[in-house]
């Protein structure tokens, strides 16, 4: 059983009081109710449910795992073994950021605990040893891990081996072990299986090696000059040709479209990690950059056929949102460093006017910023000076000075729709 430690209300942060609740959860023996947490974390038992209610919404929404009520009243994680290790070294990776003290003092020294009533042999877990593991996995990886990832996977590899002394393992599918076998990260495992099988009665298996290397590949960084394993290089081609495809289908270049690639190649690398072992992303972004932006997801959408083809893999929208913003920002690179800003004269017709600024947002790929002003300002004051275009469905008379004023009626013509994007676009 852990010590339980009350700092003061004032010292802890809402996401270090739910990093010390996650931890706590993923510690054998370890009781969590809310009045633990409350003393734990110095606050009311409100305060305390709210902190679970949190935890609970973000550990379902990104690694679909549920937070499950005991008939005594305390919680425990429930779901798959995979999802809750990949839980588990994000939110442990957090708290070495956010709450050190707490790894350092509770949950280290319970872990430890955990292996020697294990009656494993101190090789496993000592210190030094697990450093030289870790070095020599840098070294078959050619990487330089920082001094908090060294004290990350010597943490995160003690939990492992407890949980594999257990009967605990992870299970994948085919897809999933066909792509982590692939990977350089699978040799590099080998060290870790081969070091646990010296020292326990049972040898590592299988599933532990290529949990071992999907550990490695979480820890990696993309390096688009220096990557040049066989699946990066087919990442790359797959991306020029994804690049290649929303040219077409936008009619729209890139001047640095090496750039561009490098950008998408750092972001797919890990985004394919994510949806092979079902890891969730925020899900506020889609919903916005499908009201804004519509034909800039649709062409992106789109654009991404042949790359979710040639993988095997339905990228949600929140991860093809994430890639549309990244080609949006290089489109107002080529085009104009600032959003183009266009006035929509407002009346009496609520509905007629959201109507017109939607089809507006249908016509260009740019950002767009649509700002409201009533028929009866715009005569007084005019339109700021940085509007490009002025458009409304109301008919109103011209100020003396103004950008180009367009009387719209719905729906939009095609020569009008042509006007339009050339005032935009131009």
């Amino acid at each position: 059983m852990m010590t339980l430690l009350s700092p003061p209300p004032s010292v802890l942060s809402s996401p270090q009081r739910r990093c010390h609740l996650l931890l706590m959860l993923y510690l054998p023996g370890q009781t969590v109710t809310p009045e633990i947490l409350g003393r734990i974390n110095g606050v009311d038992s409100s305060k305390a449910l709210q902190d679970i209610a949190d935890t609970s919404d973000e550990i379902q929404r990104y690694h679909r795992l549920a937070m499950i009520t005991e008939p005594d009243g305390s919680y425990r994680i429930e779901g798959a073994v995979l999802d809750k290790r990949l839980c588990l070294l994000h939110w442990l990776r957090r708290a070495l950021r956010l709450c050190p003290h707490f790894v350092q003092h509770h949950f280290t020294p319970a872990l430890k605990d955990e292996l020697r009533k294990q009656a494993l042999t101190k090789a496993l877990y000592d210190e030094t040893n697990l450093q030289a593991l870790v070095n020599l996995c840098a070294r078959r990886l050619q990487r330089q891990f920082d001094s908090r990832d060294v004290q990350f996977l010597s943490l995160f590899l003690q939990y492992c081996l407890h949980q594999h002394q257990l009967g605990n393992r992870p299970e994948f599918n085919e897809t999933q072990r066909e792509w982590t076998r692939l990977r350089p990260e699978y040799l590099a495992a080998q060290d870790i299986a081969r070091h646990w099988t010296r020292h326990v009665k049972q040898p590592a298996h299988e599933d532990e090696q290529l949990f071992l290397a999907l550990l490695f590949q979480m820890l990696r960084t993309p390096d688009p000059i220096r990557d040049n394993h066989q699946q990066d290089l087919r990442l790359r081609a797959s991306i020029s040709t994804m690049i290649a495809r929303f040219h077409e289908l936008a009619g729209m270049s890139f001047s640095d479209e090496q750039g561009l690639s490098d950008q998408l190649y750092i972001h797919l690398a890990q985004a394919l990690d994510r949806c092979l072992f079902a890891i969730g992303i925020d899900n506020s972004l889609p919903e916005e950059i499908t009201r804004l932006y519509p034909k800039l997801m649709r062409t992106t959408r789109e654009a991404f056929g042949e790359f979710e083809a040639e993988y095997g893999i339905r990228f949600s929208d929140e991860e093809v949102g994430l890639v549309a913003v990244i080609f949006g920002a290089w489109l107002m690179q080529e085009n104009d460093l600032q959003e183009k800003q266009v006035l929509l004269l407002t009346g009496n017709n609520a509905e007629l006017e959201q109507q017109i600024e939607q089809q507006l947002r249908e016509l260009t790929l740019l950002p767009l910023n649509i700002k409201h002003l009533t028929l009866h300002s715009f005569q007084k004051e005019g339109a700021p000076k940085e509007v490009v275009l002025v458009i409304t469905p109301y008919s109103t008379s011209l100020p003396l000075y103004s950008p180009p004023l367009i009387h719209a009626t719905l729906p939009l013509g095609d020569h009008l729709q042509l006007r339009i994007r050339e005032i935009l676009e131009g």
